[in-house]
């Protein structure tokens, strides 16, 4: 019984300082994992590390056009339309029809883009291109329509471009903003590569920028400004003229000079064609002989 006992003390004493030990090494790993954890970041290391802006398009609310923002769907419903035309007149007096197209030009702040004039025997014509303000060019056509001159071709086409030019639009507030982030990214690059990166973005998005401001501008002029080409003519009349002839003497020196030219171009001719004149001759010289010979033979037999 005695030893009985004396076994489970020491088992129990056991125990205990496997126990003990145990908690020791973890106490032992939780300070090295505390001893181990990095130290924090020097705060005279700020440099800024490159990574390319994030910007969502429908977030631009800064970039997009202000007539977008403050009005919302209104903007988008505002019609971009550019309107062309071409008209051919038939006129009588084409001076007057000139001088009356000329003043009517004049009263609606319209010009002349091209003015081309061509006069031949048959017919003299303008073919002109005009450039008039977008709300005056239904003015022009009724005015030209007014006229006694007769209309002998008409084509007016509208062209509706407000989807590509709100696109357009706002592509380039878009590429703007983008600008702007990467100029602030530049200031802050600390690295070479991040330099030139940023730097080779910032070009092509300048030239992007050019286009879509180029592209702007000739939407705006094509809207603003309306294009109407005019041709008018006037057929000239025909008159006939019998050809007038020479005097005597010069029909004789005319006949003269190309009886000459006849004769040189015959010797000339014949120059051309001596192989064919030698090889004729020796062939009626070769049948005359054989004549000869057989003329003989018959002779002799007789």
């Amino acid at each position: 019984m005695k030893t009985t006992l004396l076994i489970l003390v020491l088992l129990i004493t056991l125990i205990s300082c496997k126990q003990n030990n145990d908690d020791a090494d973890i106490g032992y790993v939780k300070a090295m994992e505390i001893e181990l954890t990095p130290p924090p970041p020097n705060e005279v290391m700020d440099v800024v590390k490159f990574a390319p802006p994030e910007i969502k398009d429908d977030a631009l609310e800064h970039g997009l056009p202000e007539e977008v923002l403050n009005s919302g769907s209104t903007a988008l419903n505002k019609k971009k339309i550019i309107k062309d035309g071409e008209i051919s007149i038939k006129t009588k007096d084409i001076t007057t029809t000139k001088k009356s197209i000329d003043a009517t030009i004049k009263s609606l702040n319209a010009y002349y883009e091209v003015e081309d004039l061509q006069n031949n025997s048959e017919q003299i014509s303008y073919n002109l291109k005009i450039r008039i303000p977008a709300n005056n060019f239904e003015k022009l056509i009724t005015s030209i329509e007014k006229g006694e001159d007769e209309i002998t071709y008409k084509s007016i086409n509208a062209r509706d471009v407000t989807e590509e030019y709100f696109d357009t639009e706002t592509r380039l507030a878009n590429k703007r903003a983008y600008l702007n982030r990467y100029k602030e990214l530049l200031s802050k690059a600390g690295k070479v590569q991040d330099i030139l990166a940023i730097e080779e973005n910032i070009r092509v998005l300048e030239e992007e920028i050019e286009s879509k401001v180029g592209r702007l501008k000739y939407f705006n002029d094509q809207i603003a400004y309306s294009t109407l080409t005019l041709n008018l003519s006037k057929d000239k009349e025909f008159i006939y003229k019998a050809p007038e002839e020479d005097s005597f003497a010069e029909r004789v020196k005319r006949s003269l000079g190309n009886g000459w030219s006849s004769v040189v171009n015959f010797a000339l001719w014949l120059i051309t064609m001596w192989p064919f004149i030698i090889v004729t001759i020796a062939l009626i010289i070769l049948i005359k002989r054989i004549k000869k010979k057989r003329k003989k033979s018959n002779k002799q037999t007789n």
